[in-house]
């Protein structure tokens, strides 16, 4: 079934499409408020924005589906395979996702609350910045570790079985302890003060790594800039560049064959250098690589751009698609971005 057959049969009034065929279907904002799709496969599907509010989706097979932004409140989902479908932002509030398959699947910001996950699935799942009283309330299974950030832990931290479930998704005896203690007597807000805020310059053909490394940093706590999400619309292009270099802390060169030879990262590799030496020789820039083209090959016309860059420790992001070696680089990076702590005397 093609997504506007379905779409114009649910206008007419139908709701049940029971086992229906939408692999792959482009869905984006579609109102599906009550329908039934029980088994239906709609792997791969794109679901962005749409409502499927009170829908069943009971056994539907939902893999690597783009379900960004979906309404399902009070859906049914018991049984539907959602390994590795992006809910990001999805509103589950007081869906039935029972012995729901979660492996892989990003549930970050998502809407859980009255959420039912009881036996649901968990592996290398995404719980960043979610309510966790919704896994730790039911008996989940752990077929894996999953990712929870500092923000999930504070939005949880009174939440009685909070620890256990932690610990169930990979974390260290001593790290639960000392994280939930930490949740429970700091300021969440405090926690973005520690890190130096950051502004990605990057080439347009980087865009996509850009935004990967943009989303891991802010959910470490980083206050970042980045173009597609933070450019005030109207705003002149080249007050944006020199107001996003000089009103962050540091400055994070996106360097690859693509991007090196943009001239508007150029300009901002230029605005931050300039900085630099207005300020006494002060360090701003944090190149990092994507290729070998910033060590081999890259000669711009000025060549001390090149040499200001190369004369630095440049990380190493060539290996950015496996997901261990970007979670190492990303943690070098917020090594590097946490606040000088300054004691005071006594």
């Amino acid at each position: 079934m093609k997504a506007d057959e379905l779409l114009q049969r649910y206008a007419e009034g139908e709701r049940a499409f029971t086992g229906a065929d939408l692999a792959g279907a482009d869905l984006r904002g579609a109102n599906l408020r009550g329908a039934n799709l029980s088994t239906a496969n709609l792997a791969a599907a794109n679901l962005l924005g749409a409502d499927l509010s009170g829908a069943n989706l009971g056994a539907a097979h939902v893999v690597h589906a783009n379900l960004t932004a979906v309404r399902l409140v009070n859906a049914d989902l018991i049984n539907v395979d959602l390994a590795g479908a992006n809910l990001a932002g999805a509103n589950l509030s007081a869906a039935n996702l029972s012995a729901a398959n979660l492996s892989g699947a990003n549930l970050s910001a998502a809407n859980l609350g009255q959420a039912a996950f009881h036996h649901s699935v968990l592996h290398s799942t995404n719980l960043v910045n979610v309510w966790l009283g919704a896994f730790s309330r039911a008996e989940v299974r752990h077929r894996g570790p999953s990712d929870v950030d500092f923000r999930s832990i504070v939005r949880s931290v009174n939440e009685p079985r909070l620890k256990d479930f932690l610990r169930a998704t990979g974390m260290p005896d001593v790290f639960v302890e000392y994280m939930v203690d930490c949740a429970r007597s700091l300021d969440p807000e405090a926690i973005f003060s520690l890190l130096q805020s950051t502004f990605i310059s990057y080439g347009g053909p980087d865009e996509a790594f850009a935004q990967k490394l943009n989303r891991a940093l802010e959910e470490a706590g980083v206050t970042t800039f980045f173009f597609k999400d933070d450019a005030p619309p109207g705003e002149k292009l080249h007050r944006v560049m020199r107001k996003g270099v000089n009103e962050h802390d540091r400055v994070i060169l996106v360097c690859s064959e693509s991007s090196l030879v943009r001239p508007g990262l150029l300009n901002e590799l230029e605005e931050t250098l300039q900085r630099e030496s207005r300020d006494g020789g002060a360090s701003y820039l944090i190149p990092i690589r994507l290729d070998d083209y910033v060590t081999n090959g890259w000669a711009p016309r000025r060549e001390d751009l090149a040499q200001a860059v190369r004369d630095r420790v440049i990380a190493d992001f060539r290996e950015h698609e496996n997901a261990e070696s970007f979670r190492a680089e990303v943690a070098k990076l917020i090594r590097v971005l946490k606040k000088p702590q300054v004691v005071p005397k006594t």
